[in-house]
């Protein structure tokens, strides 16, 4: 019986959905197991003899984005408790959600602005089938999204971002796009997480890969928001099985 080689990578990033403006792409980690190999998580900023079991990144718009790489995959599933996964195929091979930004976005002409239905996007399960010969999985992401935590965050006009209309009029359009988008090293721009329950900035992420003999492989990621001293938004993603 064959046995899938799997590679999980995973990358933390800043969403495009954010209330200010401003799309910035932090550090990749990979997961990767090999004929049961134990999973590590690779920082590109350390050596390979660093890689640990856990990451933690400054991320103004919390979010986890990776890929599973590997062969003999007939099926993925993922699932997440309190948040929602999505996916980007840049395969075309699985739902046109996943590919055609118009399934779930149009332009409004009369505002002339995009506006986006995330409800036909986002969803708790994610399943993804593989017909015989595909190999492309490298070329399906999936990110995890902290929407509940945005959605309440941006209620009473994004009153819970720190710094939230108090832009100063003296700074130049770039300065007020990195302060903005939480992109100059402050808090500003981040979720202020005190009065949010601790029990939701807290999700785990369920991934399932069956290879075409049936075996199932599980692992699951523990993923954590959260405020440091600056005051800027975390996100720290841990193996945990």
């Amino acid at each position: 019986m064959a046995v899938p080689a799997v590679c999980l990578g995973l990358a933390l990033l800043l969403l495009a959905v954010v209330p200010f403006g401003g799309e910035t792409s932090a550090y990749a980690i990979h997961v990767i197991e090999k004929d049961g190999a134990i999973f590590r998580l690779s920082d590109n900023r350390k050596s390979a003899d660093d890689y640990g079991t856990f990451v933690s990144n400054v991320d103004a718009r919390p979010g986890l984005e990776f890929y599973i790489d590997g062969d003999n995959i007939a099926k993925i599933e993922i699932s997440t408790k309190n948040e929602y996964i999505y996916a980007v195929d840049w395969t075309k091979t699985q739902h046109e959600k996943y590919w055609n930004v118009e399934y779930y976005q149009h332009f409004d002409e009369e505002r002339q602005i995009s506006v986006a239905d995330f409800s036909l996007l986002y969803d708790k399960n994610v399943t993804m089938t593989f017909d015989e010969g595909f190999s492309d999985y490298d070329k399906i992401w999936y990110r995890w999204t902290a929407w509940n935590m945005y959605k309440w965050a941006a209620e009473d006009h994004f009153s819970r971002f720190l710094g939230a209309g108090q832009v100063s009029g003296n700074l130049s359009e770039r300065e007020k796009s990195e302060l903005a988008a939480g992109d100059d090293g402050s808090g500003t721009g981040h979720i202020q997480l005190d009065d949010y329950p601790d029990h939701l900035k807290e999700d785990t992420i369920t991934i399932t890969i069956t290879d075409r003999q049936g075996k199932r492989t599980t692992k699951v990621i523990s993923v954590k928001v959260s405020n440091n001293e600056q005051r800027q938004t975390v996100v720290t993603a841990r193996l945990i099985g």
